[in-house]
């Protein structure tokens, strides 16, 4: 057992040369055949073919998803369907399929034999040694904390923010910074660890929870940033036109960030990103809650009452959100689509064995495509690497409709705050949120990841999707609030920082993406654990400078 991921050599075999997530498959062979294969996450696709083999060969294979392989005596075409037996002679799957191992199969007299001549090292044992030691510097960092705050007189805490910013809670800003981290850290590339990455199609990773959080918080804070300019007297007039500006300045800084190393060539440019939808999202809530939120014109007190008072006060929205959802619903299950299954949902490319190539994403791509064309596009979409389809954008204008709806439960919660001054009563109500969206997003995708009624999909933003990542975001609040506000176990550091200064982080890492000090190489680097190591030293340096702004209070806002 290696905790470090060490590959060594083996029967002459340097594995030393094989990169993350590869192993060597040597084959011994009684004439020529030809190789297919068929990764587990590609869902009803066929086998695409590999190579020609002849006698003895050792081929370097990803591990990354667990793989089915043929062997066919002729070349049968670039595809073959899986009930396809023409000129087949056997279909074969390593056991213990890993990293760094080394797999033989031998086909002697039409029998094939796989074995495991080497054993594959364990990738997580390197993570478990690093959480183990992130988790004993956090506990014994907040024991310390925990007793610091407890000598000092109470209000004395200088973990908390300025008084400026009473209102908004501090478990607020450690969720938005545990989300900025984690989000700096995927992007980095998270080790390479499969749930560290965005999922190629259906289905749930870490990576895909951190951008609808991100969106939530921002409804959280929506309606406490519009009722506190309220009170001061700011006219209706002027927080439009503040959220106008934010909403162009966002946009405008989503667009530049697209031409990082790539250039702003006009003729390609990728009009729609992770920022633009930012803006676009932010524009219409934050409208729809200074115009139409009720308890924005009342008198603090009358906000106490009541316990359904967080609803009621959103009403109106709430009546605009279920035309939006119903408008949604119809157009992805009903809207024709040329060329297309109506109501389809799934990533093109070879999916169905390729009868549906150019109907990625069904109606959210063909709008999408309709209103950016394919040029305007993001062109190298997660599904691609085993779908093999063409340009889809996850962050196009299609996916915002149901952003909206997003954002707007982070609005519930955050009406929340402003309606109910107990923690036991916001606690309450957010577990109850939690509990209904989770429910409901179960019974969507009827708790599998491929063949429910609607898929949990962070590329098509689906209402799944939508309904678990805002169930989470719900229990994450009252766990954090908990834990940080009321009883103060946690100061909220180090996450805190970051999350005071969450827009100046994501842009400087985008910026800075291949700059040394935020990343460097050394070696082959070719382990988890050197990947892991280097993504975290990114994300430290990106706290660290979260840290001294927090020091000297600069916080950079739109």
């Amino acid at each position: 057992m290696s905790w470090i991921e060490s590959p060594g050599t083996f029967e002459g075999l340097d594995l030393t040369t094989l990169k993350v997530d590869e192993a060597f498959l040597k084959f011994t062979l009684d004439g020529v055949y030809h190789l297919y294969q068929l990764v587990d996450e590609c869902h009803r696709c066929p086998f695409t073919y590999v190579r020609e083999l002849n006698g003895s060969e050792v081929l370097t294979v990803s591990t990354k998803y667990g793989t089915s392989w043929r062997l066919y005596t002729d070349h049968v075409g670039q595809f073959v369907q899986d009930g396809d037996k023409h000129a087949f002679t056997c279909e074969f799957r390593p056991k213990n399929f890993g990293e760094f191992g080394v797999y033989s199969l031998d086909h002697i007299d039409g029998k094939c034999e796989v074995l495991t001549a080497h054993p594959p090292v364990n990738i997580y044992l390197p993570l478990l040694l690093i959480v183990a030691v992130l988790l004993t510097v956090s506990v014994i960092v907040s024991i310390v904390s925990f007793f610091r705050i407890k000598w000092k007189d109470e209000g004395s805490n200088v973990e908390n923010l300025d008084k400026k910013k009473s209102n908004r809670l501090t478990a607020i800003d450690a969720f938005r910074g545990i989300c900025i981290v984690l989000m700096i850290f995927v992007n980095d590339g998270g080790g390479q660890y499969n749930f560290f990455n965005h999922a190629e199609w259906n289905g749930l990773t870490v990576a895909d929870l951190l951008f609808p959080w991100f969106m939530w918080i921002m409804g959280v804070c929506i309606p406490i940033a519009v009722r506190s300019q309220l009170r001061r007297n700011v006219s209706r007039v002027r927080i439009l036109g503040s959220i106008l500006k934010r909403s162009c300045t966002l946009f405008l800084l989503g667009l530049t960030i697209n031409t990082v190393g790539v250039g702003g060539e006009l003729t390609r440019i990728r009009i729609f990103g992770v920022l633009q939808r930012f803006a676009v999202v932010y524009f219409v809530v934050a409208v729809l809650v200074t115009l139409l939120m009720i308890s924005l014109y009342r008198p603090q007190k009358a906000t106490m009452k009541g316990p359904l008072n967080d609803v009621s006060n959103l009403s109106v929205i709430w009546i605009l959100m279920f035309a939006l959802l119903a408008a949604h619903c119809y157009l992805t299950f009903y809207f024709p689509v040329p060329g297309c299954p109506v109501g389809y949902l799934g990533p093109g490319g070879i999916h169905y064995n390729g009868i549906y190539k150019n109907c990625t994403g069904g109606v959210a791509g063909y709008i999408d495509k309709l209103l950016l064309t394919e040029s305007h596009i993001y062109q190298h979409p997660t599904a691609s690497e085993i779908y093999m389809t063409g340009a889809f954008d996850p962050e196009g204008p299609y996916g915002c409709l149901l952003s909206v709806f997003q954002v707007f439960l982070g609005v519930q919660a955050g009406a929340i705050i402003l309606s109910f001054a107990g923690w036991r009563c916001r606690i309450k109500r957010w577990l109850l949120w939690g509990t209904l969206f989770g429910i409901l997003g179960t019974v969507l995708c009827q708790a599998r990841q491929e063949g429910g009624w609607i898929p949990i999909n962070k590329n098509l933003w689906s209402l799944s999707f939508v309904a678990v990542t805002s169930s989470l975001a719900f229990f994450m609040t009252s766990f954090l609030h908990l834990i940080i506000d009321v009883k103060r176990l946690w100061s909220g550091a180090p996450f805190i920082y970051p999350g005071m200064n969450a827009i100046l982080l994501y842009v400087g890492h985008e910026i800075a993406h291949n700059l040394f000090p935020f990343h460097w190489s050394y070696g082959k680097m070719n382990t988890h654990l050197i990947l892991t190591l280097e993504n975290m030293w990114g994300s430290f340096l990106w706290t660290v400078i979260a840290y001294m702004l927090y020091k000297r209070k600069i916080f950079i806002s739109l």
